[in-house]
């Protein structure tokens, strides 16, 4: 993957107020790419709106695993973007794709629902942080999840690709355009309390974990009537299968952590 070809932080040479922004994972720089000052510029000839500054608080390394960061001296920049817009940065700077895109989710989606939500599109899952807004008051901040996605290289794309925005929204996130920024002068709350980011994680998924009624509530809620249609059956067979699988998923995902 073009991964390969990217230097760690810093490893082009230049100066943060020479680069204000990369459009890339904190972590990993675009060295000299010709037309990363174009980039830098996507935001205001697009007219994409801000959507807040984030910082990274851990990087996922399974799907109930994760590497706190301690002291991160990268904030992330975030902008609304779609398709249409995306497909259009790749005019702007004449031929050249934007190198990453991301989706940002406020449920931590499962490795396998990532690669799910990038196959068949221009982009292949690159990292999945965990991230706050600098602009959350809390001790604890609500913790949100920042899906890298990779472009792909020329040679292995797909003959048709597929829109990033539907798979996004259907993984209750959205598209967005991100890019890193120094701390500095972007920075405006302290770091999190002192909870360690696994502990307000576990925290964060209990608090959001559904309710399960109990045996008899469900009674005093039971119909008085004979038993509904099997077509009324039918039509609330799949939302009960979705809110048993997330209930599923969010149980597991506190008891992984908790190990």
């Amino acid at each position: 993957m073009v991964m390969n070809s990217y230097m760690e932080h810093g490893g082009s040479g230049r100066a943060w107020d020479d680069l204000p922004m990369i459009p890339a994972p904190p972590g990993t720089s675009l060295g000299d790419m010709p037309a990363q000052s174009v980039f830098s510029e996507v935001t205001t000839a697009l007219g994409l709106s801000s959507l807040g500054i984030y910082t990274p608080w851990a990087s996922r390394t399974g799907d109930t695993n994760w590497d706190e960061i301690k002291s991160p001296d990268t904030n992330i920049v975030l902008w609304g973007l779609n398709d249409a817009q995306l497909n259009a940065v790749t005019q702007l700077s004449f031929g050249s794709p934007l190198p990453f895109v991301a989706v940002l989710t406020k449920v931590p989606l499962t490795q396998t629902a990532v690669a799910a939500m990038w196959d068949g599109t221009a982009y292949a899952p690159y990292e999945t942080q965990a991230v706050y807004r600098q602009d959350d008051a809390k001790g604890v901040p609500t913790i949100f999840f920042l899906h890298w996605g990779e472009r792909i290289d020329m040679a292995q794309l797909p003959k048709q690709t597929l829109a990033i925005g539907p798979r996004a929204s259907a993984a209750l996130g959205m598209l967005v355009f991100a890019a890193q920024v120094p701390v500095q002068g972007t920075t405006s709350r302290p770091p999190p309390a002192s909870p360690s980011f696994q502990d307000a994680l576990q925290s964060q998924m209990m608090a959001n974990a559904p309710v399960t009624a109990s045996p008899s509530t469900q009674a005093a809620l039971a119909p008085a009537t004979p038993a509904a249609s099997a077509s009324s059956a039918t039509d609330l067979s799949l939302p009960i299968a979705i809110g048993l699988g997330a209930a599923t998923l969010t149980y597991l995902l506190w008891r992984g952590g908790k190990r």
